[in-house]
């Protein structure tokens, strides 16, 4: 009984990892809200699936009249920031993230900023 139960909670354990980490040349959707005066918003992780590939952001919604700033961050190797991303903006993402990582796209607003600003869209690390 207790070998079943372990080999169990491995197998949803296992269904709910990789239900969290997508392939990066898949678009995934996020919607996360980027906290006020320079917070940050996070999307879920996507493994990178190539190194040297400019990761993808499809922006369709930035709350109210404002701008957020994104990157793509991993443990190792972090874009440098896109700035002023906007309701329906496409952009690319420059990083050096390495194949087999998991990453994801940070938001920041700025410091001036004194709402939190709700963001929305697609994206992909490819």
């Amino acid at each position: 009984m207790k070998k079943k139960l372990v080999v169990l909670s491995l197998s949803v354990g296992l269904v709910a990892f990789g239900g969290a980490v997508q392939a990066g040349s898949s678009w995934s959707n996020y919607n996360t809200t980027v906290g006020k005066f320079n917070g940050s918003g996070y999307t879920g992780y996507q493994t990178k699936a190539s190194s040297g590939t400019y990761g993808e952001l499809n922006s369709s919604v930035v709350g109210g009249s404002y701008t957020v700033d994104a990157r793509m961050r991993a443990s190792s190797g972090t874009g440098s920031w896109v700035r002023s991303v906007t309701d329906n903006d496409y952009r690319t993402l420059p990083n050096s993230v390495p194949s087999g990582l998991s990453a994801r796209v940070e938001f920041s607003n700025d410091i001036t900023t004194p709402v939190d600003v709700q963001v929305s869209g697609t994206w992909r690390s490819n």
